[in-house]
């Protein structure tokens, strides 16, 4: 059973339109089924590290997922050429970038890569407040390549109980000042490419 984890609607809804998934459960999370596949579970986790382990977790307990993916939309961090807005990335290892514990940060949960070799890999720093200012964007830039809400908690609750995790994002902006116009603008084409990618993944998979 695999377990597809999106923080929000926006992000879902060009793979529920491709897979013509159905709603399945409604609470505590929202997750859909598809008749083509029916071996997966699709979860709406909301925003948030919070929400986004609570869904993971009620992923592999109650729905007994052996394998979680999650996509969705993220800023990047660094000025690369090979990381413009556009982008799809797989994540490699996730961590906290506005978490402590007695002033030490937690080491970066690891991601597998296996499903999309061929895609530029990035490490992923995950913040409970969006990444909008220069301040802010050079500290994480020091953790990794890019950023989101979620990722981490995702990764670091599925290594709990050791079940495989991928994340697959896609670039919306480069998370600095008056930026947030331009994720907007973005997120519906991002959220397209990365359905289709899942898409053609999971059908290849199948079986």
């Amino acid at each position: 059973m695999i377990g597809l984890i999106f923080a929000t609607r926006m992000e879902a809804q060009p793979f529920l339109q491709l897979s013509k998934a159905e709603l399945a459960v409604e609470k505590p999370f929202q997750i859909y089924q598809c008749a083509s596949l029916p071996a997966l579970r699709i979860m709406i986790s909301r925003m948030g590290k919070v929400a986004a382990a609570m869904s993971t977790l009620s992923l592999i307990i109650e729905h007994r997922v052996g394998q979680i993916i999650n996509a969705g939309a993220c800023g990047v961090l660094r000025d690369l050429s090979e990381l413009p807005v556009g982008q799809i990335v797989a994540i490699t290892s996730a961590v906290e970038g506005d978490h402590q514990v007695f002033g030490r940060r937690p080491e970066p949960a690891i991601c597998s890569t296996t499903l999309w070799p061929e895609l530029p890999k990035a490490r992923l720093v995950t913040c409970d407040r969006p990444v909008f200012d220069l301040r802010r964007r050079s500290a994480c830039a020091k953790l990794g390549e890019v950023v989101d809400m979620e990722g981490a908690a995702i990764a670091r609750a599925a290594g709990l109980y050791q079940v495989p995790c991928e994340m697959l994002k896609g670039i919306t902006d480069s998370a600095q000042a008056a930026e947030r116009k331009t994720l907007i603008a973005n997120l519906n084409t991002v959220s397209e490419r990365l359905a289709l990618l899942l898409w053609q993944m999971l059908n290849g998979n199948k079986g």
